[in-house]
């Protein structure tokens, strides 16, 4: 059984990919810096292509960093 915490879905948070925890940003390397795309990949249930501002779907599970600052470097 999962924690309650683990299926409370933030007030705040937006309903859409890039907030998921099964969401994967993809990157492009500019120089020495790295530079967000739009889109990303869900590994939930299975791969598949997705755009950050796609609606979520029904196995959405908020991201535990969602409250950190979007520009920790990866």
């Amino acid at each position: 059984m999962k924690p309650e915490s683990e299926n409370r879905i933030d007030q705040d948070a937006e309903l859409i990919c890039k907030n998921c925890k099964h969401f994967r940003q993809h990157y492009i390397k500019r120089g020495r810096s790295y530079a967000k795309l739009t889109y990303g990949h869900c590994v939930y249930p299975r791969l598949k292509k997705r755009e950050g501002y796609t609606i979520a779907c029904e196995h959405f599970k908020i991201r535990q960093n969602l409250e950190q600052n979007d520009t920790t470097s990866h």
